[in-house]
């Protein structure tokens, strides 16, 4: 287990650095933050100095993007030691003082009160079992709207050719016209003049 989880961490590190959507609530932002210190760290809820458990796990999607928090929590709140899973714009963090600068120390404050975890997601299996299916459709649905966009593109600019064709081809037979009526026209004055 010790393996899984620094390994783990090692990529949440790097998504922890790139992710916008964690809600950094702090006196000055660090940039960087540990995955390795966030992971354990104590999750309070808001108002209320008491801990409600620990960051139990970080869920990435196909983009290596926090999807999603999962917080272990204890037997306090009446929330009977079940893990959750919460979206990462419901949490904040506030960097601590740490004894050393790799090793920050977090606090984690989630935007609720009292119960209003257990109204949260329970993450098990049918949990995960219904965020795979529900990632791969939109997956599907993604790969299908891009293929009709790139359909109705490729036939807009199929049409937008063929009447540019069409007018130029107006234009050219107008212009010879134009140009066979002008000879025409010559032609028939230089008789008139002729005689």
């Amino acid at each position: 287990m010790a393996i899984r989880k620094k390994s783990a961490i090692a990529l949440t590190g790097i998504t922890l650095a790139a992710t916008s959507s964690f809600a950094l609530a702090q006196q000055q932002p660090d940039g960087l933050y540990s995955a390795d210190q966030l992971l354990d760290a104590e999750v309070y809820m808001q108002g209320s100095d008491k801990s409600v458990g620990e960051i139990d796990d970080v869920v990435l999607d196909n983009n290596m993007s926090i999807k999603s928090f999962v917080i272990e929590t204890e037997n306090d709140f009446g929330l009977d030691g079940k893990s959750y899973v919460v979206q990462p714009d419901q949490l904040s963090v506030e960097t601590l003082q740490g004894d050393k600068a790799t090793e920050p120390e977090y606090r984690i404050t989630l935007k609720a009160e009292g119960q209003e975890l257990s109204g949260y997601p329970v993450y098990n299996d049918t949990w995960w079992n219904t965020g795979q299916t529900q990632a791969s459709d939109a997956w599907e649905q993604t790969k299908e709207s891009a293929s009709n966009a790139w359909t109705r593109i490729k036939e807009g600019t199929n049409d937008l050719i063929d009447s540019t064709r069409d007018a130029t081809n107006d234009a050219a037979d107008d212009t010879g016209d134009a140009a066979e009526n002008a000879a025409d026209e010559t032609e028939d004055a230089a008789d008139d003049a002729a005689n």
